[in-house]
């Protein structure tokens, strides 16, 4: 073949792929399904399929949808018309978990859709803080919270919610794993905590900000530091996805600056051991557009994050983002081979973006 029509072929390919990318892109555009009337802020989402979708937020509000976002079923939980509900984990529509935050901490459970429910744990030492709630099937999941005495709080269940047991954090030399002064986790979107499909309850990972920003092992074996701005009470860490087991997306930056795209997105890769710090952690060529709370994986390399200040995409496994919408969104959810993300936020705002 002449080098004319290698030329030629190469040509055609490259513009192919641009197309493609283009059209690809075309599938996300944001569309808002619901606006609560009571303006909640809403930081909770769990997607089980396309459509069944919960959501949790301020005024002791629940929602849920059982037809894709068409129509809604609102809640504000008897007894808890104030509390903050954070974080939400389903396993279907009918069967929920609930985590509020502030004191006491508390995490409720409903197995009729939300008319009735369960309060399965209780914590009221001063400084408890529920953060972000992770499960990876219908029994196995965990909680986290601030720490108490510098000591991050972790509770598991393995059989749905209905008991939790409290887990200590601590480190490759059998001491307690401590935080600095001013570091906590930030319940942004509920998904600073990540729990990886394979081992045991304890095999996932989490995210810290605030004077120090740290990615850590929930066995406490593993704990690096993050290159993310320091010294700041809105800066770090909000979120982490996992595509397996060794690559994942972190997203944060300054909340007090959510335009800002400086040191808002690191690239984890684990896949060599030994590796220093500036390896495990890289920066994305072209970053998304601002603080961003809240980081989703979807298929083959195609990522989503949103934040107060828009909603971004990137396909080449988290390199170059394109952002999508100026929407303001506090967290998102997908149900694996889901054609839908959903997306949660202020002003009681629901959202949803077609990704297939």
């Amino acid at each position: 073949m002449s080098t004319i029509l290698l030329r030629f072929f190469s040509i055609v390919s490259l513009l192919g792929f641009f197309n493609m990318g283009k059209a690809q892109y075309k599938l996300f555009q944001p569309e808002v399904l619901y606006k609560h009337e009571s303006k909640a802020s809403f930081r909770g989402i769990a997607v089980v399929n396309d459509d069944v979708v919960w959501v949790s937020g301020s005024k002791g509000t629940v929602g849920i949808t059982t037809n894709g976002g068409f129509s809604w079923n609102w809640i504000q939980v008897k007894g808890h018309e104030k509390r903050d509900f954070r974080d939400v984990a389903a396993m279907d529509s009918l069967t929920a978990v609930i985590i509020a935050v502030g004191e006491p901490a508390i995490i409720l459970r409903t197995i009729d859709g939300g008319k009735n429910w369960l309060e399965t744990f209780r914590d009221e030492r001063a400084g408890m803080f529920l953060d972000a709630m992770y499960f990876r099937n219908g029994l196995e999941g965990m909680v986290i919270g601030d720490p108490i005495a510098r000591s991050p709080f972790m509770a598991s269940t393995i059989d749905g919610g209905i008991s939790w047991q409290p887990l200590v954090l601590e480190g490759a030399a059998g001491q307690p794993v401590l935080l600095d002064s001013g570091e906590a986790f930030f319940a942004a979107s509920g998904s600073n905590l990540h729990l990886m499909n394979s081992g045991n309850i304890r095999n996932g990972y989490m995210v810290t900000g605030g004077s120090r920003s740290q990615m850590i092992h929930t066995d406490g074996k593993f704990i690096e530091r993050l290159p993310f701005l320091p010294g700041g009470a809105s800066r770090g860490g909000n979120s982490i996805a996992m595509k397996n087991s060794l690559q994942g997306i972190i997203v944060g930056g300054d909340f007090s600056q959510d335009t800002s795209t400086a040191n808002n997105c690191l690239l984890v890769d684990l896949r060599v051991t030994g590796l220093k710090n500036e390896q495990l952690f890289t920066r994305p060529a072209n970053p998304p557009g601002g603080y961003r709370s809240c980081v989703q994986y979807l298929f083959r390399k195609t990522w989503i994050t949103c934040g107060t200040s828009g909603i971004d995409v990137t396909t080449d496994d988290g390199l170059n983002w394109r952002m999508i919408s100026k929407d303001s969104y506090h967290t998102l959810g997908y149900a694996k081979k889901g054609k839908y993300v959903y997306l949660a936020g202020g002003g009681g705002r629901v959202g949803r973006i077609r990704v297939r």
